[in-house]
């Protein structure tokens, strides 16, 4: 039973490491990556067989070192590093009789590994399990042959059935468990694939809708001017009004655009408290006209990097959302702070509130809180442009009570 124990110890120990190394791997997006740590998750492997294995007869130590050696040269093609290292870690524990057996057949299945590789990528899940089994139990009947021949005939049947059927099924395991994180990965990445298509679809509907209406508006005042003879005030007062239309239709594909390619241009030094004034600036005409107490506390020193335009244009959005969401008058309170190395800036308004769900959906391309007259793509770009300069958003609300924007940048020094 000693054996069997021993060798049922190193099937745990390959199923616990294929676990840890199946998280690490999930969160990696390159390819190259993932197969790198899978690679060394076959070397770690072959040394935890080494040190957790037992003496049968002298000379002689079994363990489940040919399963990590089996799959990773067939998984990774590196079947010559992996015997490399299994014969350097065997030739550690003594230049014996069971030395000389491991480097009989591991350089032979080295071999073999390297030229059935391409093959066995182009099989079926279910194929690849049975021949990586397959090869398993033959190596297994080999390893015990060859000590026969070199060594003495090992007697024990329970040498024979443990040697046999634990790596068989250990290599079944670990193999039928790296075949399903890998259909788990493509099933991932067909799905996030599905969810990008699916945005888009939804993106594009609204930006057709939106520049659609003022395309119309444009049109139809042509038309007029076309078909009668207007004043020169009224043609002017036509003109001006397709001119706007073009420029709210600009404005939607610009937005688009911000929100396509969030990169910046160029990055560059900028200070929070001169550019949140140039924001207020511009929209000091809205909050008049809303009746709005802007009321500003900013902590000067503050410098971020990033683009100067783009800083300017998603916090334009975001605070133009407040102004419009105190119709009949409020207060917006913009607020900066720094702690440690984190810059704040908080956009407080009194407004109408959001509830808990339209607060979970706020910057989705379709989705806006003002019905006819929004699109939801000013907070979509609003949250492109931060996440780009590496901000982070958290947004608190309630109904009637007003929102709160907390936006958080590392300081530039």
């Amino acid at each position: 039973m000693e054996i069997t124990k021993h060798l049922l110890m190193n099937l745990s120990l390959l199923l616990v490491l294929l676990f840890f190394t199946q998280l690490i791997i999930e969160r990696q997006v390159n390819e190259e990556k993932r197969e790198i740590y899978q690679l060394f998750y076959f070397i770690i492997s072959i040394f935890t067989c080494y040190i957790f294995s037992v003496q049968v007869q002298d000379g002689i130590r079994f363990d489940l070192r040919q399963v990590p050696m089996i799959l990773g040269g067939l998984y990774t093609g590196y079947s010559f590093l992996l015997a490399g290292l299994t014969l350097l870690m065997r030739a550690l524990l003594g230049i014996n009789d069971g030395f000389w057996v491991s480097v009989g057949v591991f350089s032979g299945l080295a071999i073999l590994l390297k030229w059935i590789h391409p093959w066995f990528n182009r099989l079926s899940l279910n194929s690849r399990v049975g021949v990586s089994v397959l090869l398993t139990v033959i190596t297994s009947f080999l390893l015990m042959q060859m000590v026969a021949i070199v060594n003495e005939p090992i007697s024990h049947p329970e040498a024979w059935i443990s040697f046999i059927l634990i790596p068989a099924l250990t290599s079944g395991l670990v193999s039928y468990s790296i075949e399903t994180i890998r259909q788990t990965f493509i099933i991932r990445q067909r799905l996030a694939k599905a969810d990008k298509i699916e945005a888009v679809s939804h993106l594009s509907a609204s930006i057709s809708h939106e520049i659609r209406n003022p395309l119309t508006t444009v049109k139809g005042f042509l038309q007029l001017l076309g078909e009668k003879d207007y004043p020169e005030d009224k043609k002017k007062e036509f003109i001006d009004i397709a001119v706007q239309e073009l420029k709210r239709a600009e404005e939607v594909i610009n937005d688009y655009l911000t929100f396509a390619r969030p990169a910046f241009e160029k990055e560059e030094k900028i200070e929070v408290e001169k550019e949140l004034n140039h924001v207020l600036n511009v929209l000091s005409p809205l909050a008049n006209l809303n009746g709005v107490k802007i009321t500003k506390k900013f902590s000067p020193g503050l410098f971020i990097s990033g683009d100067r335009s783009k800083f300017k244009q998603g916090f334009i959005n975001l605070m133009k959302n407040g102004l419009e969401a105190m119709p009949n008058g409020g207060e917006l309170i913009i607020q900066t702070f720094l702690t440690g190395s984190v810059i704040h800036i908080l956009v407080r308004d009194t407004g109408i509130g959001m509830n808990e769900e339209q607060i979970a959906r706020l910057g989705e391309p379709y989705y806006t809180t003002k019905g006819k007259q929004g699109t939801g793509l000013g907070m979509m770009v609003t949250f492109s442009i931060i996440r780009a300069m590496r901000g982070k958003v958290e947004v608190k609300s309630q109904i009637g009570m007003g929102t709160t924007f907390h936006i958080r940048f590392t300081k530039t020094l």
